[in-house]
């Protein structure tokens, strides 16, 4: 007889096992300890509420659902364990949990409403403070009117125990695949407690539905099998076995990369992908656009039909060919991918005119769901397609060399989705090496970093082949702006400072200076339009602008010998670019002056405690009371 092997180290999952003892066992889940009820007809949340002594929100929360939304017959729901439902006095319906590997009776007691120690170890008969993997432990006593085990059920389980017994007849099933999974419950997403192989008998404990059987194996192990994988015969203990069953049903894709999803929608999690000419074992049709697949390697997930070619196991395998696939042309730019087809549905991709895109499904007039040649899913409004198809051509296989790009600047955001709206979901530093994976639109890139996190940037932060980003251009032309402004302002300075040496040295030529400094003093008091300064005009053009902001800021002032005679006032400032025009203000007098933006106080010296410092002449102007330390109004 073939063996069956034991698969270790799976992961408990949610939910409510009415076992052959009548045993409540609740489980784990993301949002605390719950039990699993499958929802029989007429049942709703109000009545699961009432049933199971739980909030109606409770529930709701638990699953995800909407509260004011229907149950369907056969749909598994989450209920909460809570203080209103687990008890931790002694009652009549003990709830059971099974211990996970690395759990100890403290993680257990917080899981529960952080039950006493104490309770657990009287409940249980634990004479230590240790607990073995996989005992089922009381963690509390059951407070609702949760169905118990059906009289149906009760007779299932007489008729087990005699059937085990003497030559009695006994319900019989014969496995007819290999490595057929037995898992904990009647599901593809409970886990697997070992593997039957072809021809192996198992003992038929109870069919759930048209889709799965409770069987036991001959060495005891209880689980659910797909009933597909069953033949069922009354034997005797010594009955023989009926001979091989037919060959698998198998089938060979037709496509590459082909997802195969969790469950059989396009919304569902891409749990793998298959290639063109692979060969699967087909488990089910669910429906005329699903199919539940297993691979060579045992994976399980569902594919969409249209990409399957039914054959046997010893079929001969189709020779290659350029499938005809139905194709459409995208019809203007930006045109946003959703996750589901509505326009409140999050933008999974942008697809750019011209492009070709497979068609999926025609889901309605109104929305198509398409797969891009990059592989992305989802839905477009059918406004936006024009329908044709084309031949397929079947890719060579070659080696596309990686394309990276080099993160500009720190901490750059990497989004979820290619705006700035989106959740940022990691963080690219400078000089990190990205893999770029595709370019969304003129502003946004995908991108995946080292630590695999896929996303979108925006793309003027890129550096691709030793190139400048945008973003680094734009810095460095600010840079030099602000290093030509600074320059000139330093020329000016020492322009400045040379004619005031030469007068000092040339005393006999004092007297021509003063006629040429009252020349120049004269030309820019003409410039002067305003006591206020000279760039007054400049500031008026954008007085009535909505970027203008007002700031009361604590000044200093530094000295030159501008704005004396001429009206050019200045200032330093960390929040507005050089060259702004900038409106000074004493609050104490209201008098004003116009100032331009020479730098920032970023680096000057003794600008610790001053948000801005001006000059000594615009101060003069404005009348202030102390030149050390005072308050200005600044509008920008």
């Amino acid at each position: 007889m073939k063996k069956y092997f034991l698969l270790a180290g799976f992961v408990l999952t949610s939910g409510l096992l009415m076992a052959q003892n009548a045993k409540l066992i609740a489980e784990k889940s993301g949002k605390g300890a719950v039990v699993m009820h499958e929802v029989q007809p007429k049942e709703g949340l109000y009545s699961l509420s009432r049933i199971y002594g739980v909030k109606v929100a409770d529930i709701a929360a638990a699953n995800g659902f909407d509260r004011d939304k229907g149950l369907s017959v056969g749909q598994k729901v989450k209920i909460p364990l809570t203080t209103d439902n687990l008890s931790q006095k002694k009652g009549k319906t003990p709830v059971y949990y099974s211990v996970s590997e690395g759990e100890s009776l403290t993680s257990i007691s917080n899981r529960f409403n952080k039950i006493s120690i104490k309770d657990l170890k009287s409940w249980n008969k634990i004479e230590g403070d240790g607990v073995v993997k996989g005992k089922d432990l009381i963690v509390g006593y059951f407070t609702g009117t949760a169905p118990a085990v059906s009289s149906d059920k009760q007779a299932d389980q007489k008729s087990n125990i005699l059937g085990s017994k003497g030559n009695a007849k006994t319900r019989q099933g014969l496995i007819t695949g290999t490595n057929i999974n037995i898992r904990k419950g009647p599901a593809t997403d409970q886990p697997v407690i070992a593997i039957a192989q072809q021809d192996d008998v198992v003992d038929i404990i109870k069919k759930i539905n048209n889709e799965w059987t409770s069987v036991r194996t001959k060495d005891g192990l209880e689980g659910y099998i797909a009933s597909q994988f069953l033949k069922e015969a009354e034997v005797t203990a010594k009955a023989e076995l009926p001979k091989k069953a037919a060959p698998v049903k198998t089938a060979v894709v037709s496509g590459t990369n082909i997802n195969i999803r969790k469950g059989p929608a396009t919304n569902q999690e891409v749990v793998g992908v298959v290639q063109q000419d692979e060969v699967v074992d087909v488990v089910k049709e669910v429906n005329s656009e699903w199919a539940s697949v297993r691979t060579k390697d045992g994976m399980e997930g569902y594919i969409a039909s249209q990409f399957l070619k039914a054959t046997t196991i010893k079929a001969e395998q189709p020779k290659k060919a350029a499938p005809v696939v139905k194709t459409a042309v995208v019809s203007g730019t930006n045109i946003n991918v959703r996750k589901g087809p509505a326009t409140d549905q999050e933008v999974v991709g942008v697809l750019q005119q011209d492009e070709v895109v497979d068609i999926v499904k025609e889901v309605n007039s109104e929305w198509t769901s398409i797969r891009a040649k990059d592989g992305v899913e989802g839905f477009v409004a059918s406004r936006f397609l024009q329908p044709g198809t084309v031949k397929a051509a079947v890719p060579e296989k070659v080696t596309v060399p990686t394309k990276t790009a080099k993160a500009y600047g720190t901490r750059i955001n990497i989004r979820k989705g290619p705006s700035t709206d989106q959740e940022v979901i990691g963080l690219a530093e400078e000089d990190e090496v990205l893999t770029y994976l595709r370019k969304v639109d003129n502003d946004w890139s995908e991108i995946r970093n080292e630590g695999g996190t896929t996303g979108f940037v925006a793309t003027r932060f890129l550096s691709f082949d030793g190139k400048p980003s945008v973003a680094a251009i734009e810095a460095e032309k600010i840079a030099l702006a602000q290093a030509e402004e600074a320059k000139k302002i330093a020329d000016e300075a020492a322009a400045n400072e040379r004619a005031i040496a030469a007068a000092q040295k040339k005393d006999e030529e004092r007297k021509a200076e003063a006629i040429v400094s009252e020349k120049i003093t004269a030309k820019n008091n003409a410039a002067v339009t305003d006591e206020a300064g000279y760039f007054k005009s400049d500031f008026e053009k954008y007085k009535n602008s909505n970027l203008i902001s007002e700031h009361t800021l604590s000044s200093g002032v530094f000295k030159t010998d501008r704005g004396w005679n001429d009206g050019k006032y200045y200032l330093l400032m960390d929040n507005a670019a050089p060259g702004t025009i900038v409106k000074l203000t004493n609050p104490d007098n209201n008098q004003s002056v116009y100032a331009k933006v020479l730098g920032k106080m970023k680096g000057v010296q003794y600008s610790e405690g001053f948000d801005i410092r001006i000059s000594e002449a615009a101060a003069t102007k404005l009348k202030t009371d102390n030149l050390d330390k005072f308050n200005v109004k600044v509008m920008y």
